[in-house]
């Protein structure tokens, strides 16, 4: 599929997808293909990393399993800033490549795949490097990788500090007084953790971890970048979660524009079973986000494993990890009003209509953690059904698949040949199974819509639900392109 679009009235997302083995090797506009030299960084190569498991023991079961390519979208810009915009938005990388990220431009010495030549921050060429995990890591490497939320067998890596990757998320309560708790929204938030030489950034400012005293349960950190600059500051457990931001509330007020009023937060984190803890770094929901930087204890193989909606910066210049590069046009048309609603969701590994992690355990979101959901929900008059689909729906197909997850396992073995390979004609065990779990999803989306309880006030006429197997899509108000481990393609 070169293009897919899902489009209903006046909403469409347009996603940049490919689902032949011609097409994810062909060449890119973006440089990323081209001629293939042995040795050279644009070479794709037959690389595995049973370690990781075996959706990455071959190429091969990559390409069926997990992602084969990913795209990595641009957040931020040093260029932006000195008013010279790249004109490249996205990069896409394939599995095997090395990617390099620096200021080496095209006709130096060494070029870099990404150049941003305006970014001075950077050190010089290879600022980063982005390659897929493999088994010639090592075994203390795929350790490091694992701790990920849900790795997607890539790895960013900055020897010269260069590279910080964004911490997992956490938002505060406030209890019974002046007191106030965290709680963690992210799987992969514990891994960050404040150790002796740990550095981390928030807008302009570093910090540098000096001490941990684990009997005082004390951190000591010194801040050598920013407006707090050659200040030391003091954290005990007992105050934490240690607030930093621009607001004057804040447990560390930092003037900087760059920061959120309530920007992030050092937590202390108590281990079952275990009288210490350790210091965490949390980012509370902001803006620019807080990165703990791969330097220092951090700068290892495999700690800067990352997943599908992770964000690294490589000196000033960000990025996401994408598994696409979509993106939604909307006209509102003749209406007074936008009734339609879209939905891109990376991957669903966290339940909506918040989704903030809920404790379900690593082992059993593997399928989910590689199922990309997309979706235009249509008005048809009023918002009030667009508005209730955009959370009901990804919620019972990720209910569903949870329910199934033992079947579409099996299923997806099955559908290996002689030799493990999954086969490429016919139709497979898998989208057999996916198709049970959506039309019980859209039937219990529909059965929650109308029940009196859940139904708005104002009366809707619902098309009835019909199941059109011809295109394999189901249509209930709603265009959805779905994303599965086994079959790189559209439901």
């Amino acid at each position: 599929m070169g293009s897919s679009t899902a489009n209903t009235g006046s909403t469409s997302i347009i996603s940049n997808a490919m689902a032949s083995n011609s097409a994810w090797m062909g060449s890119q506009s973006n440089g990323a293909g081209g001629p293939k030299h042995k040795g050279s960084s644009s070479d794709a190569v037959e690389v595995s990393w049973s370690r990781g498991g075996r959706q990455f023991s071959s190429s091969r079961e990559v390409y069926t399993r997990g992602l084969y390519r990913i795209c990595l979208k641009f957040t931020t810009s040093e260029d932006e800033d000195e008013g010279k915009p790249e004109p490249a938005t996205a990069f896409w990388t394939l599995y095997g490549r090395r990617t390099t990220i620096g200021n080496g431009v095209p006709n130096s010495n060494r070029p870099d795949d990404i150049c941003r030549r305006m970014d001075d921050s950077m050190s010089g060429p290879a600022s980063g490097v982005l390659a897929c995990m493999s088994d010639e890591d090592g075994e203390q490497a795929a350790l490091y990788a694992m701790r990920a939320g849900m790795t997607c067998g890539w790895n960013i890596l900055g020897e010269r500090g260069d590279v910080a990757v964004r911490v997992g998320k956490a938002k505060l309560y406030q209890k019974s007084g002046s007191s106030k708790e965290a709680r963690l929204l992210t799987l992969d938030a514990e891994r960050w953790v404040l150790c002796n030489g740990a550095s981390f950034a928030a807008g302009n400012s570093v910090f540098t971890v000096e001490e941990v005293k684990e009997k005082e349960q004390k951190l000591t950190i010194h801040c050598s970048k920013g407006p707090l600059k050659n200040k030391t500051l003091e954290v005990y457990a007992s105050r934490c979660p240690y607030v930093f931001g621009r607001a004057h509330e804040a447990d560390l007020c930092v003037m900087d524009r760059e920061l959120s009023r309530k920007h992030g937060a050092i937590l202390y984190v108590r281990q079952p079973g275990k009288p210490r803890g350790n210091f965490v770094l949390a980012d509370l929901e902001s803006t620019n986000g807080s990165y703990m930087r791969l330097t220092g204890p951090y700068n290892h193989k495999g700690v800067g494993a990352l997943t599908l909606g992770d964000e690294f910066i490589v000196g000033r210049t960000g990025f996401s990890v994408n598994r696409f590069d979509c993106g939604i046009s909307e006209a509102i048309g003749a209406r007074p009003t936008m009734e339609d609603r879209t939905i891109v969701i990376q991957n669903l590994v966290y339940p909506p209509p918040d989704y903030y992690y809920n404790g379900d355990p690593k082992d059993i979101l593997t399928e989910l953690a590689f199922t990309t959901f997309a979706a235009v929900f249509d008005g048809h008059g009023g918002d009030e059904c667009s508005n209730f689909l955009v959370d009901a729906l990804p919620r019972h197909i990720r209910n569903q698949m949870l329910t199934q997850k033992d079947e579409l396992r099996k299923s997806i073995e099955s559908g290996r040949g002689r030799n493990g390979l999954h086969a490429d004609s016919g139709e497979d065990a898998t989208s057999e199974v996916m198709r049970r779990i959506l039309k019980t999803a859209y039937l219990r989306t529909d059965k929650e819509f109308i029940t009196p309880k859940n139904a708005p006030r104002v009366v809707l006429l619902v098309p009835p639900l019909f199941f059109l197997v011809e295109d394999c899509l189901l249509r209930m108000l709603v265009t959805v392109v779905l994303f599965w481990p086994a079959k790189m393609g559209p439901v």
